[in-house]
This record gives C-alpha cells, sequence and structure tokens, in this order.
C-alpha cells in the first residue's frame, strides 16, 4: 500500500502537489489526497491555503472532525480572506447533518461555521442557530437568526418558539422595549398557545423593572403610568403587589398621604392571612403615616 501510495505521490510529474490532491478529491480518494499533501508538508513543501483547504475538505468527507478544524485554522490564520469559504464548507456539512437527523453533529457545525462567518443563512435551521448562540449568550447573533428564521417562516409550527426565545435574546441584550413589545405582539398573535402565559408574566416582569428604572432615573410621571397598569391588571400577584407598593411609595413621596395608604393597604389586603415581607413594611408604613396625621392634628 506504502508503495503504491508513493508511487502515486510522484506519478503525473508536470501536475503539482495541488492538482494531484484536487484530482483524487475530485475522484472521492480522500484518503489518497491526504497522503499526497501530508507527504508534500513532511518534505517541507508549502503549506498554501489552497493545499490546506483542500486537506481540510477531504478530512471532513471522512469525518475527521479535528484534523479538519485545524486545516481550516490554519488556513484562516495564513490569509483571513479564505473565511467565506471556510464557512460555506462547515454549512454544507451542518445541514447535510442535519437533513440526516443527526442535531448534535450538524449543531457543532453551525457553530464552527458562524465562527467564520457570521451572517450565514441556515434556511430552516436558522431557530436552531438562534439557540445555539442564545446558549452561548450572543444576544446579538441569536436575534439575527430568530428575526430571519421569523421572517422566511411566520407561519411554521415552530415559529411560537422562536418568537418567545427571540424575547429571550432581546432581554439578554438589554433591548427591553423590544421585548416588552415582542411579548405583546406575542399574546396578540397566540391568544390560545400554552406560551402565553409565559409571555405574559416575562412582560408584567420587564414592565416592573422598566418602572423601577423610571423611577430612580428620575421620571415619576411615566413610572406612575407603567405601575399604575400593573397595579390593577397584572396576573401575577407578586407583580401586582410590588407595583402597589412602589406607588404607594411614590405618593408618600409627594405627601399625597391618602393615596399613600390606599396603595399601602391595597398591598396588606392581598396578603390576608400570610405573613410578606412587603405586607408587614407596608402595615409599619401605614401606622407611621396615621401617627403623623395624629401628632398634626394635636
Amino acid at each position: 500500500m506504502l508503495v503504491m501510495m508513493a508511487a502515486l505521490a510522484v506519478s503525473c510529474g508536470s501536475k503539482s502537489v495541488l492538482e494531484q490532491v484536487e484530482e483524487e478529491y475530485a475522484k472521492g480518494n480522500y484518503r489518497e489526497g491526504l497522503y499526497i499533501a501530508r507527504l508534500h508538508f513532511r518534505r517541507g513543501g508549502e503549506r498554501s491555503p489552497e493545499l490546506l483547504f483542500l486537506a481540510g475538505k477531504s478530512y471532513m468527507r471522512l469525518g475527521i472532525e479535528a484534523e479538519a478544524s485545524d486545516s481550516f485554522a490554519e488556513v484562516f490564520s495564513s490569509d483571513s480572506t479564505w473565511a467565506p469559504m471556510i464557512a460555506g464548507v462547515l454549512k454544507d456539512e451542518a445541514l447535510e447533518s442535519l437533513e440526516k437527523g443527526l442535531t448534535a453533529k450538524g449543531s457543532r457545525f453551525i457553530i464552527q461555521a458562524v465562527n467564520y462567518d457570521q451572517d450565514l443563512d441556515f434556511g430552516r435551521y436558522n431557530g436552531l442557530a438562534g439557540d445555539l448562540m442564545l446558549d452561548r449568550k450572543d444576544y446579538s447573533r441569536a436575534i439575527h437568526y430568530y428575526t430571519v428564521f421569523l421572517e422566511e417562516y411566520p407561519d411554521t409550527v415552530g415559529a411560537a418558539v422562536v418568537m418567545m426565545d427571540l424575547g429571550s435574546a432581546f432581554e439578554g441584550h438589554g433591548d427591553t422595549l423590544e421585548a416588552i413589545q415582542l411579548y405583546r405582539d406575542f399574546q396578540d398573535r397566540y391568544p390560545k398557545s400554552r406560551m402565553r402565559s409565559t409571555a405574559e408574566w416575562k412582560l408584567e416582569n420587564l414592565l416592573l423593572d422598566s418602572g423601577k428604572e423610571m423611577l430612580s432615573g428620575g421620571e415619576p410621571e411615566e413610572a406612575e403610568r407603567i405601575l399604575g397598569e400593573l397595579a390593577s391588571t397584572a396576573g401575577n400577584p407578586l407583580v401586582r403587589e410590588k407595583a402597589n407598593f412602589l406607588l404607594a411609595e411614590i405618593f408618600e413621596s409627594r405627601s399625597d398621604f391618602a393615596k399613600a395608604v390606599r396603595y399601602y393597604t391595597e398591598v396588606v389586603n392581598m396578603n390576608l392571612g400570610v405573613s410578606g415581607r412587603l405586607a408587614e413594611k407596608a402595615k409599619e408604613r401605614i401606622e407611621r403615616i396615621e401617627a403623623e396625621r395624629k401628632k398634626n392634628l394635636r
């Protein structure tokens, strides 16, 4: 075998090493082509991007992922303009694996491909690409892939799940307003979805956080508007309790003690028979306000 391979490597004297490897690759003789390339490298031959790239493709065809990855990395290191071509090979491998039901393998290749080209289109697997980016906390890329998926497949069975995941990506990226609007849109678009309650929960918590931020940021009027809506309509009792307590604090800071007591009382009433932390604080505030009132009447 070795004699045959050596003969193959030195045959066709007019052909370059690259041409010989290309010829073997075209025939599907990946091992033979790799033998020629590796023999060339061991003899101190030039490690050209073209030959390394072809070696990487050959390793990929043989399922030797680590060697393929190393070859592509060396190509990119020597000439970064090869990135789109490397990404294309990895993308093709990803799609081929996913079509065969090899999700783990396809996912690995998606991640590798995106490392070389962040704007690839994985078609109906863009949702999976978004999931992989979200797991890596690469929120901007997750947003990109989820958005592309929803644009291309808005009416598919998985669109609702992708829409929720897009909201999580917006949250992770700090795009609170976009996440709020998306969860509102989700509730309108999927009123009967099993995930509607999750969207509602996420929306209410984001609105509560926004109200807190506006309050600490010197925007009490806007905070009052948001918290007022949550205090009366929030489905999550914890959100409603916190919203009422914050509203009470806003009015107490304005010396509008009647409204402050009203909202503090609402917090207490929500916790009848339960010793909640906010309820206890609300009782203390009410007692303090009432004591101050009696003192002022003397």
